[in-house]
């Protein structure tokens, strides 16, 4: 049996199907990864949405039980009820809530362009390869 020596061509081709090959297997191990990873914080998203709920409804109550106590001492005069310190103490609670819904959007809003951004590079990075294999084909 003859063997022949194999032409550079050949040897070139095979060294980009193994790139090829190993760049695909590394962007499905990282996808593979991701989706792992959101399974696991589906779970764990539940119980966010949980507590927060959770702290909605003791948000409500506390206002409720401030806003009873607000009417509960209300004097006969009505312009002393700005001035009380119920009065703001029920401001002082709505802002707060406020502020702590904005910094959970940002959070959220936060979270959501780090993985878009990351989606990004990735999708950048795998172009590249194909257009460089591409070419060299």
């Amino acid at each position: 049996m003859i063997d022949f020596p194999s032409f550079p061509s050949q040897r070139v081709s095979s060294r980009l199907t193994d790139t090829s090959l190993l760049k695909i297997e590394t962007s499905d191990s990282w996808k593979k990864k991701y989706l792992d990873t959101k399974k696991v914080t589906a779970s764990l998203e539940e119980v966010l949405t949980k507590l927060r709920e959770d702290l909605e409804l003791y948000y409500k109550k506390l206002l409720m039980q401030l806003e009873a106590r607000e009417i509960k001492m209300r004097p006969r005069n009505l312009a002393n009820i700005s001035d009380s310190k119920n009065y703001l103490i029920i401001q002082i609670t709505e802002v707060q809530h406020a502020i702590d819904q904005l910094k959970r959007k940002l959070d959220t809003d936060k979270m959501k362009l780090i993985l878009e951004v990351k989606m990004r590079k990735q999708a950048v990075s795998d172009l590249q390869t194909l257009k460089a294999d591409l070419t060299q084909k």
